[in-house]
């Protein structure tokens, strides 16, 4: 489960720096050094990257709360936690190809990863 733990804080470190990532060629590195940094030409598939980011953020405390509990507690969710991992980078995929422009796809994969949240959840208290 430590494992699965430090492969998330991976992840989401990957998230800070895909927008900028995505960017460099239309605004210049400088301009993300700083809080008021002029980024306003940056591209779509970077602005998709903001969504996805605040998306995780949604529930990334949840998880890390219930991982962490889990490897106190020895109780054992390290399926359940690699496949809230395994979703959410489906979710951060599918925001790259734009495949959220489309009704109704978004929640076909964001649910999945609440509802692996709710069974670590009912694993810690059962």
């Amino acid at each position: 489960m430590v494992e699965v733990i430090y492969y998330v804080g991976v992840f989401y470190l990957l998230h800070l720096f895909l927008r900028m990532s995505f960017s460099l060629n239309k605004v210049p590195f400088v301009e993300w050094s700083f809080a008021g940094g002029d980024v306003s030409n940056e591209n779509n598939l970077s602005k998709r990257m903001v969504l996805a980011s605040e998306n995780l953020r949604q529930t990334l405390p949840i998880f890390l709360t219930f991982a962490v509990l889990s490897v106190v507690l020895e109780v054992d969710n390290l399926l359940l936690a690699q496949i809230w991992l395994g979703l959410r980078v489906v979710y951060l995929l599918g925001a790259m190809v734009d495949l959220y422009r489309f009704k109704h796809v978004r929640p076909f994969i964001w649910a999945p990863s609440v509802i692996v949240l709710f069974m670590m959840g009912s694993n810690l208290i059962a």
